[in-house]
């Protein structure tokens, strides 16, 4: 685990996840890569009084809102003497962290889950699930 990228949501368990990187490079005085991420589901429009300039507007304020929460976590890694860098994306946050494994070259995906339990697990999917299956390295999972 030297390249790391940590999928942010600004959930409890997001959060742990983080605190999980910096006390294992603290623990193995590890020198790690880290990438945070926040993926942003794309705004579903409906009408047609919808321009090109208010869809730029809309994507423009929700990569907005994807930088702002990466600042806490951004904070700590560089607080604890971690290297991270920041990324925002929109659309399905599973296809977009597999991606930027890729991109990245992340050899580990850390990310919270928010423990719903086996069956709405089961009724609704979940992100940390998709991530699992869709990724190519490891996955970290922190409750």
């Amino acid at each position: 685990m030297r390249n790391v990228l940590i999928a942010f949501d600004g959930s409890d368990s997001s959060k742990r996840a983080v605190q999980c990187v910096i006390d294992f490079a603290q623990t193995h005085n590890a020198t790690l890569e880290v990438h945070l991420i926040n993926v942003q589901h794309e705004a579903t429009l409906y009408g047609e009084y919808v321009n090109d300039e208010m869809i730029a507007n809309i994507r423009r304020s929700l990569l907005d809102k994807a930088a702002d929460k990466l600042d806490w976590p951004h904070g700590q890694l560089k607080a604890a003497g971690i290297a991270c860098e920041k990324h925002t994306a929109l659309g399905n946050v599973a296809e977009q962290v597999s991606d930027a494994v890729k991109q990245l070259k992340c050899d580990t995906v850390v990310i919270g889950t928010r423990g719903l339990g086996t069956f709405t697990g089961l009724l609704m999917g979940s992100v940390a699930t998709q991530v699992v299956h869709q990724v190519q390295v490891p996955v970290l999972l922190v409750k």
